[in-house]
């Protein structure tokens, strides 16, 4: 299974998946999609590459859900916090360093339904840190109860990925 690093991503893809099953496609971005998501991630820290656990909890998710990641090295200019996804095209995608951490924006498009999603991280990028993410979903396939969210995600680092698992890869 392969799932890209965007913690925004995690709260639009849960929008966007409790609408539609097509968010299931395991197929990496394609280069128009990363191009479509112009950011200014160059401003923004990003966590140390490794196997990182996410416990993820939000309105839309009856418990919290804890997936394991290898997190790889972040391209230069990407947005470390919403990585482009399968079928979601980003016509705004930005991360800013703040005092104590990052904030990001991202608008993002699929199937219909825009999510438009404002994040704030703290912590420290190379052990720990917690994202704290607000979006709000519009469009004719937006169920009510889903048109605002709140996620938050905590992040540890576990160490270095096991060997053979590649960059942006959930781990069992």
């Amino acid at each position: 299974m392969r799932f890209t690093i965007g913690l925004a991503s995690a709260a639009t893809v849960a929008l966007l998946a409790a609408c539609s099953n097509s968010q299931n496609d395991a197929t990496p971005p394609t280069q128009d999609q990363a191009e479509a998501a112009p950011t200014t991630g160059a401003a923004a820290p990003a966590p140390r590459p490794g196997l990182w656990e996410h416990v993820i909890s939000g309105d839309s998710l009856p418990q919290p859900t804890t997936v394991k990641i290898c997190v790889g090295t972040t391209p230069v200019g990407a947005n470390p916090f919403n990585a482009p996804q399968p079928g979601v095209t980003c016509s705004e995608n930005t991360a800013n360093r703040t005092q104590g951490g990052a904030a990001f924006h991202s608008v993002c498009e699929s199937q219909g339904m825009t999510v438009v999603s404002d994040g704030q991280v703290s912590g420290d990028l190379n052990t720990a840190y917690q994202v704290r993410i607000a979006s709000r979903a519009s469009g004719v396939n937006v169920p009510e109860e889903m048109t605002t969210m709140t996620t938050a995600i905590d992040a540890k680092r576990l160490g270095d990925c096991p060997a053979g698992v590649a960059p942006d890869t959930v781990v069992d």
